[in-house]
């Protein structure tokens, strides 16, 4: 008797070494082991386009098919799950609970409202097709990209409402929110016109068309057309939807209610003091912009030249925007009795917003209503609250109470807040970011609603003021106001690695076979290096990013090379000399002079696998040496040519952060807060 085909085959997606160690990889095997010959595993080493898909639909001979990659987060009882529903019935779709962070532990108690369908990953990754099915829907869709397929596959199937199965799957990734979708160039149509009622595909498809759209502004030329996707527009009823894309994506609400109504071509945007930000679309533009309008973007969709620029106007015109009988919440100036937030991250502080805070309570007491927001499991509360900051838990419905009567809200992060129809797109904000941009952000900037936005220095200031002139501040971070060198610590050498995007599903095996790894160990454990730092009695401190501190046993430290349990500022008062791969923390160090250089031992790859480009030639205007080869940084440092001060670096350093007074860094701050 023939062998029977398996029942389902997981595709696994891996164009380089698969990673046969990983957690996800590890319960497919499994899970294998107990289901025998009736589940498959077959590794593809090249990219699952939709043609690829179709190839393998026609080859594979099981009933079901599953797709994912070695990066993806899997239950525990993901394959059984799936297997127990599968075996017994036959389905065009069965799915478990989809995220894209991490699973949580009681995936029945995941909300499928209307934002769990909205903001779920569309990917044809985790689902369970009936193979047969999606050959079939794959010969009439086989021109959509290969991110439209699960969405197309229900609606020309007239799957309307799918009931996920209690298990979890997650890509593992938000990175496709934050920069969109890049489909191939050559792809026509982003989704099929058909007309469906279910709520959950119309929003899947809403979802789809704003991730475009965000991924057309780096992608800047496609073959879809305009009037396709006003036919999606329209013929899904997605203004009726639009709600859902407002808080997560603006930029792309804003370009939304443009392409329904092309006359309406200056779209409110967001509220400021005394003029408002407008965004203004013009498709195939034959007449000179005004000169008050700033150039954002020329894209090309198909044939269709379309044109982006940004404009403010003055806040008189705001009345037909503002829905009716909305709380206009700049009405009320900023005063002694006004409710002030400050926060950094939930649960970490030291950064710019206490600094600030500090600052401001010391020079302003008459403001008693200013607290300072914070988780309260935060190991930062404790000292906070002893320093005598009125504290308040952060994200509770007391912090959204207090948002709600707040006239101004200052903080390092940028969070999507609302609460009963208040949000920064209608309220005061103070930005003071983390750090220092010095990659391109600017799809990101212009993505975020900000009154004020703080830089540092002439460069930054030029490349903001391209894109938020009105809001730009250059005035410098408030942790730098209080950053000085410290002469009489113990000196040291600091070296602070940032992370790679790429490694956050790697095994132990995997990450070891990583250049990243291999790059930073043979650093810290050069016989050279340790030999020098013997022979002068220094220490090397190790600043690892939080994503790789619990990778930290692999790395050979020793007693000269040590993990450091500094903070971020006494790490940086204490050094001689701050080493980093592109970490802006350490512009912290070269703010102070403390000499700085970078190791970038993976230049030619390392914007490939980020979310974002340099906008800084680092050779050119780096405020140190640019390193690549493990023994010339080597030789840098044991050679003590960190040292000696090179004039170079140092007019780099001066013209970097012209316009910064660092004695009046929180003054100008506060200034501008209070005038808002």
């Amino acid at each position: 008797m023939p062998d029977l085909p398996p029942l389902l085959t997981i595709v696994l997606e891996e164009t380089g070494q698969l990673d046969r160690e990983s957690a996800m990889y590890r319960r497919l095997l499994s899970a294998r082991l107990r289901l025998e010959s009736q589940f498959a595993i077959l590794h593809v080493a090249e990219p699952l386009t939709p043609d690829v898909i179709a190839g393998l639909c026609r080859h594979i001979a099981s009933k079901y098919v599953i797709f994912m990659r070695t990066s993806h987060q899997l239950s525990a009882n993901y394959v059984a799950t799936l297997f127990e529903y599968l075996k017994s019935r036959t389905v065009y779709l069965a799915e478990p609970v989809i995220y894209t962070g991490p699973i949580p532990k009681n995936v029945a108690g995941t909300k499928l409202d209307d934002a769990y369908h909205y903001a779920r990953d569309t990917d044809v990754f985790g689902s369970a097709f009936n193979t047969r099915r999606l050959s079939d829907a794959l010969e009439a869709l086989g021109d959509v990209d290969r991110s439209a397929i699960y969405t197309s596959y229900r609606m020309y199937w007239s799957i309307a409402k799918v009931r996920p199965l209690a298990t979890g799957f997650s890509t593992a990734s938000d990175t496709k929110a934050a920069i969109g979708l890049r489909i191939s160039v050559e792809t026509k149509r982003l989704m099929p016109v058909m007309p469906v009622q279910s709520k959950e595909i119309r929003l899947q498809v809403l979802r789809y068309v704003a991730l475009f759209l965000r991924g057309s502004r780096g992608q800047k030329a496609s073959s879809i057309t305009l009037n396709h996707l006003r036919d999606l527009i329209r013929g899904f009823e997605l203004m009726d939807l639009l709600g859902m894309v407002e808080a997560l994506q603006p930029f792309e609400a804003a370009w939304i209610r443009w392409l329904d109504d092309p006359a309406a071509d200056k779209q409110f945007y967001k509220q400021l003091n005394d003029k408002d930000a407008y965004l203004v679309f013009r498709q195939n533009q034959t007449a000179k912009r005004s000169n008050h309008e700033l150039p954002l973007y020329e894209l090309l969709f198909g044939e269709d030249n379309l044109t982006i620029t940004k404009c403010y106007l003055a806040r008189n015109l705001r009345s037909g925007h503002a829905r009716p009988g909305s709380y206009n919440f700049y009405n009320r100036p900023i005063r002694p009795s006004s409710t002030i937030l400050f926060f950094d991250r939930p649960h970490q502080a030291d950064d710019n917003a206490e600094h600030l805070y500090e600052y401001f309570t010391s020079k302003h007491p008459e403001y008693s209503n200013t607290y300072f927001a914070i988780n309260p499991k935060s190991p930062d509360w404790e000292r906070l609250e002893a320093k005598g900051f009125n504290l308040i838990s952060i994200f509770t419905k007391d912090f959204y109470e207090k948002f709600l009567v707040s006239d101004l809200v200052v903080s390092s992060q940028i969070y999507t807040i609302r609460y009963r129809g208040k949000s920064f797109a209608n309220s005061r904000f103070v930005y003071l970011q983390h750090g220092i941009q010095l990659n391109d952000m600017s799809d990101w900037v212009l993505s975020k609603y900000f009154d004020v936005f703080v830089v540092t220095g002439k460069i930054e200031a030029d490349y903001m003021s391209k894109l938020a002139p009105v809001e730009t501040l250059n005035c410098g971070l408030p942790r730098y106001e209080a950053l000085a060198r410290d002469p009489h610590g113990q000196q040291h050498l600091l070296f602070m690695p940032t992370w790679r995007f790429n490694l956050h599903q790697s095994s132990t095996e995997h990450f070891a076979q990583s250049s990243y790894y291999q790059a930073i160990d043979r650093l810290l454990s050069d016989a050279r290096l340790v030999k020098f730092l013997e022979d002068t009695d220094r220490i090397m401190h190790v600043k690892l990013h939080p994503n790789v501190e619990k990778r930290s046993g692999q790395f050979r430290f020793s007693e000269r090379v040590v993990k450091s349990d500094l903070s971020y500022r006494e790490a940086i008062r204490s050094a001689e000399l701050v080493l980093t791969d592109y970490s802006s923390a350490a512009l912290d160090a070269a703010f102070i002079g403390t000499p700085i250089a970078y190791y970038h031992w993976d230049a030619a790859d390392f914007f490939r696998d980020q979310p974002y480009e340099s906008r800084l030639d680092y050779v050119a205007d780096g405020l140190g040496p640019v390193f690549t080869e493990h023994s010339a940084l080597v030789s840098h440092i044991v050679q003590k040519d960190f040292a000696v001060k090179d004039p170079t670096y140092v007019r780099r350093r001066e013209r970097f952060f012209e316009g910064v007074d660092p004695a009046r860094i929180n003054q100008k701050i506060v200034e501008r807060m209070l005038s808002l």
